[in-house]
């Protein structure tokens, strides 16, 4: 009789991604009272790889970084912020790098941690939504105010 061959779930191991990365790189602050909001933490994501982060790859990466001691949250507060861990690891990676530089120091150094561990974890619905919304308002106003949103006529 042929051995049983585990559920193939069970051996799935969970690797760091580029959004882990991307997301610890767009959280700034010290503690809950200088941390990010949410929608802070969109504008900082967009500016810094020119894309918007899904819900999915936010909430993916907030509870592996939590798990890794680089950040900490209180989602019902809006606020989220390096630890000293993750301040450390930041810094280190980021020495002489400019603001693309995420790109090559933090996946490198999220890989060299103990794996991520994935756990549970949500925002209230809506708040990603109303996050983002925030973000292009906010977006279209400063274009406007620097005339990025005059149209040519001709």
């Amino acid at each position: 009789m042929a051995a049983r061959q585990p559920p193939i779930l069970a051996t799935v191991v969970a690797e760091w991604t580029g959004s882990d990365a991307w997301v610890f790189s767009s959280i700034e602050g010290t503690g809950p009272d200088d941390g990010y909001a949410l929608a802070q933490i969109i504008a900082k994501a967009d500016r810094i790889n020119h894309a918007l982060l899904t819900e999915a790859e936010f909430i993916q990466a907030v509870p592996r970084l939590i798990a890794a001691g680089l950040i900490g949250a209180q989602a019902e507060a809006d606020r989220y912020w390096q630890t000293e861990a993750g301040r450390a690891l930041y810094q280190q990676g980021m020495k002489g790098r400019g603001l693309f530089g995420w790109m090559e120091a933090i996946p490198p150094a999220l890989h060299r941690l103990r794996r991520p561990q994935d756990t549970a974890w949500s925002l209230p619905a809506g708040v990603f939504d109303r996050a983002t919304q925030d973000w292009h308002e906010r977006a279209r106003a400063l274009l406007k105010r620097h005339g990025g949103g005059r149209r040519e006529q001709g």
